[in-house]
């Protein structure tokens, strides 16, 4: 008798504790990216320079030079690459993407050399990856568009969600433009989620890049397009406060302004939200080398490794505080790994050596951790 009591009080002590461990939440574990720029891979001209490789950034802003030289496509490059970016926490790179069929100039074959590197590098599964498409579409080219991304959605480590490959579009008002206006948008997405499911890919999850604006009507449009989830490349504009020299402070403001605001809407719409966090900015050497480029007459200053690296876990705090609203409730995304023409990059450079990925890797391999 004594012996089935003790049994009895054994099985009920046992079922409490397996009741309170279901009960317990999953320990929150942040999953943190960065946009990667394949600009550095394009045929030098008879200076040895190209347009993002450009007389000013090579002289009188030298010090930006990763470690390995400008150029990406050096043999080992990408692999060293991968390793700094993994070491440091990072989990996946949203890669700029120009694969369209509009446009035809070799030059945007080259800026696609990334992938050919990345996919070909021994090491390459340390890190997942997306697309972030940056050039026009049309509705003659969106077939083969659709079939190429579908294509790589099917890589081992591409960045994925419940399953479900990310993909997003970085000029989404020209997108909505080119496909004949919102209703003809809303269909080619709908026949690019058809065309990942016949493909075997399954359900999609497509993102726009938008601005920070708390105008709901704003923000709607993409709701009624079709997209799945909101985000920013960069919150440059949204940070500036006056023309000329910035603190970096500003900017950092303008990071968290942008997460409550399109939050917020994106709250409201249905619509998830991947955050991004802006480590600097600063388009002066490609101003001076492209009169004719767009370009910013605002830029940051005082940006340090342990500033970014602050910025970071703040970041990872709100996205913690605000999962519900988040793109697989942990997702953020750092602009940028190697934007050193634009002003913002993780890359070790002549001038920093590795003290921004050390800054970051603390963070972020603690946060691991716990």
């Amino acid at each position: 008798m004594k012996i089935r009591f003790i049994a009895i009080f054994l099985s009920a002590v046992c079922c409490t504790l397996s009741a309170v461990q279901a009960q317990s939440p999953e320990p929150f574990r942040p999953k943190v990216g960065a946009w990667y720029f394949g600009g550095w891979s394009v045929t030098p001209d008879q200076t040895g320079h190209t347009f993002h490789i450009s007389p000013t950034l090579t002289s009188e802003y030298a010090d930006r030079m990763p470690e390995w030289g400008w150029r990406e496509d050096a043999p080992g490059v990408m692999e060293r690459q991968i390793d700094y970016a993994a070491d440091a926490g990072l989990d996946f790179w949203g890669i700029c993407w120009y694969e369209t069929g509009v446009r035809k100039e070799k030059v945007f074959e080259e800026l696609n050399t990334v992938f050919d590197l990345f996919l070909a590098a021994p090491n390459n599964r340390r890190l997942d990856f997306f697309l972030l498409s940056c050039q026009p579409v049309s509705p003659e080219s969106w077939d083969a568009f659709c079939d190429k991304s579908i294509a790589l959605f099917k890589k081992s480590n591409y960045l994925r969600v419940d399953g479900k490959p990310v993909m997003t579009f970085f000029n989404v008002q020209d997108v909505i433009r080119d496909l004949g206006g919102e209703e003809n948008a809303r269909k080619a997405l709908e026949s690019y989620r058809r065309k990942a499911r016949a493909a075997g890919v399954g359900e999609i999850l497509l993102g726009a890049v938008t601005e920070c604006q708390g105008d709901i009507a704003f923000q709607s449009r993409f709701k009624r397009c079709g997209f799945d989830f909101l985000t920013t490349y960069n919150n440059s504009n949204t940070g500036r406060k006056h023309i000329g020299e910035n603190d970096y402070a500003n900017l950092t403001e303008g990071d968290r302004k942008s997460w409550d605001v399109i939050s917020a809407c994106t709250k409201q719409l249905g619509l998830d939200f991947l955050p991004s966090m802006t480590a600097g900015y600063d388009m002066r050497p490609w101003g001076v080398d492209h009169p004719t480029l767009p370009q910013s007459d605002y830029w940051y200053t005082g940006v340090t490794p342990q500033r970014i690296a602050g910025q970071l876990e703040t970041m990872i705090e709100w996205v913690q505080t605000h999962s519900d609203r988040i793109l697989g409730g942990n997702l953020s995304i750092i602009y940028a790994w190697n934007e050193n023409g634009e002003g913002g990059w993780l890359t070790p450079t002549a001038s920093e050596g590795n003290a921004r990925l050390t800054a970051i890797g603390k963070i972020l391999n603690d946060k691991k951790k716990k």
